[in-house]
C-alpha cells in the first residue's frame, strides 16, 4: 500500500461477510507505527469510550448503552475497550 488517501477499489462489506475470514485482509488495515494522533485533549475527553464487559453487567448495562446509543445517533464515532479481541490481530 503506497498511496495512502487515494483511492482503492474495495468489495462491498456485504461480499466480504459472505466469506468466512480467518484474518483481516490487508487493503482494510493500517500500516504498523501509523496510527492517527489527536493532540487536542478537549477532542479526546469529548469521544465516547464504549465497555463492552459493562454491557454484560446489570449494574450498568443501562448506562453503557444509552453512551452507545448517543455515541451511534448523534456523533457517529466512539472507541470500544475490553473487547476481548486479541491487539495481534
Amino acid at each position: 500500500m503506497d498511496r495512502l488517501g487515494g483511492f482503492l477499489p474495495v468489495p462491498y462489506v456485504q461480499e466480504l461477510a459472505k466469506k468466512p475470514m480467518a484474518v483481516v485482509p490487508p487493503i482494510y488495515m493500517r500500516p504498523k507505527g501509523d496510527t492517527p494522533t489527536i493532540s487536542n485533549d478537549t477532542l479526546n475527553s469529548k469521544i465516547p469510550v464504549i465497555n463492552m464487559q459493562s454491557l454484560y453487567s446489570e449494574e450498568s448495562m443501562d448506562s453503557e448503552l444509552a453512551k452507545l446509543d448517543f455515541a451511534c445517533k448523534e456523533l457517529g464515532l466512539f472507541q470500544v475497550v475490553n473487547h476481548g479481541v486479541s491487539s495481534s490481530f
